[in-house]
């Protein structure tokens, strides 16, 4: 459970904040059906998915800045159970989400939302070299879990809606453990949503202000499994700096750089793994600076007081290493020989190189509504090169705006 107590951290302040806001109770109750995607050659053959789940949540109705901007949505946990189709060898996964929903095309589609989640999962079958070696989604009990899915109301009255769901739902462990090629599962269900009689919004108007300037510095560790080879969690230090606004009290915006060092990358360069001999001696003389990452980023951060969504996008300006992890990573089985090839520097290789992404959660020290000048988080995110997961990262993040 180690690779997952970073996000379990971030749960427990998750459910502190939930009772610090006036809101109305939901309960929401849903079963979907749907098809879990290969996630390997010889995978096991699945029947449908089929996914039951309950969620505790609440309607914000406050005329915080936050609130009212997102048309008054609604957040709380929800508890998923999902089985593959197939007991022997995917087995079935429990889940605990954090979630956020809200409208969804408000003025254009009547009865429209979307609902957004992130949180961890216990699987209970994993890959296994010998007995479960076709399983190569899922290598640890424990993974990140994440979903998202769209509404639409069917019928409702004043205590009970019955909607639509159409949704996709994510597992992955963060490549903290080989193999991780992860769970992709798109599902069809229905959703039955029980809610006390409506009470009276706020006025629904946007509190205006002004964007506030910041500058923000992130520091953080990771951990991170290199390949089948060299399976074992090995950190990954980072730091980044960054320069935004924050709009309406809600949105924060900004752009910056960050530097990785990826300890898997130098143990493999210092101790002359396969590939650096025999193809790439040049990692050799400079192994502290081809063990690093150097780039620019955007990120996007969705302030609701204390807890915050982030997203990021980022631009490899230089990952010298990448060309040998890629190749471990896409190695190929071979049947006739028992053995297995590594893979090439394919088309894919050069876009993949470039692009890495984050999404996680943080929660903030000091109450985000009115932009305090100092303010400290914690944050639980996963980290991945054009989708695929690179590490996972618990990271510490200091932000001074400028009043």
């Amino acid at each position: 459970m180690k690779q997952n107590y970073n996000l379990t951290l971030i749960l427990f302040f998750i459910l502190l904040n939930l009772s610090n806001v006036y809101s109305q109770i939901v309960v929401n109750g849903e079963y979907g059906i749907g098809r879990t995607s290969p996630a390997n050659s010889f995978f096991p053959e699945l029947k449908a998915n089929q996914t039951a789940s309950l969620s505790i949540g609440k309607k914000h109705n406050s005329d915080l800045a936050w609130s009212q901007e997102l048309n008054h949505p609604e957040t709380g946990l929800t508890f998923e159970y999902s089985n593959y189709g197939n007991n022997q060898i995917i087995g079935s996964s429990y889940s605990l989400l954090p979630y956020l929903e809200l409208p969804f095309l408000k003025s254009k589609i009547k009865g429209l939302a979307l609902n957004t989640a992130m949180g961890v999962s216990y699987f209970d079958k994993t890959y296994d070299n010998g007995a479960n070696w076709t399983n190569k989604a899922v290598s640890t009990h424990f993974t990140w879990s994440y979903r998202m899915f769209l509404y639409y109301s069917l019928f409702s009255n004043s205590n009970l809606k019955t909607r639509l769901s159409l949704g996709y739902t994510h597992h992955s462990n963060g490549h903290v453990k080989w193999p991780n090629n992860g769970l992709n599962t798109f599902l069809l269900g229905l959703n039955f949503k029980f809610q006390k009689e409506k009470v009276n919004l706020e006025k629904d108007s946007i509190i205006s202000s002004l964007p506030v300037k910041f500058f923000s510095i992130r520091t953080g560790i990771g951990q991170h499994s290199l390949s089948r080879l060299e399976n074992k969690n090995k950190e990954v230090y980072n730091v980044a700096l960054s320069y935004g606004k924050i709009y309406k009290n809600t949105y924060k915006v900004g752009i910056g750089l960050y530097y990785r060092f990826y300890e898997s990358y130098y143990d493999y360069i210092k101790s002359e793994g396969y590939l650096i001999n025999e193809e790439y001696p040049e990692l050799k003389k400079n192994a502290f600076y081809n063990s690093s990452t150097y780039g620019v980023f955007i990120n996007g951060e969705l302030l609701l007081n204390h807890i915050a969504f982030e997203a990021e996008l980022g631009f490899n300006i230089d990952k010298p290493f990448y060309k040998v992890d890629y190749r471990l990573n896409d190695e190929k089985y071979i049947p006739e020989t028992n053995s297995y090839e590594v893979g090439t520097l394919g088309g894919y290789y050069n876009v993949k190189r470039f692009v890495a992404g984050k999404l996680g959660l943080k929660y903030y020290l000091l109450n985000t509504k009115n932009s305090p000048k100092h303010n400290l988080s914690i944050g639980a995110s996963i980290c991945s090169n054009l989708g695929q997961a690179d590490y996972s990262e618990l990271a510490l993040s200091y932000t001074y705006c400028l009043k």
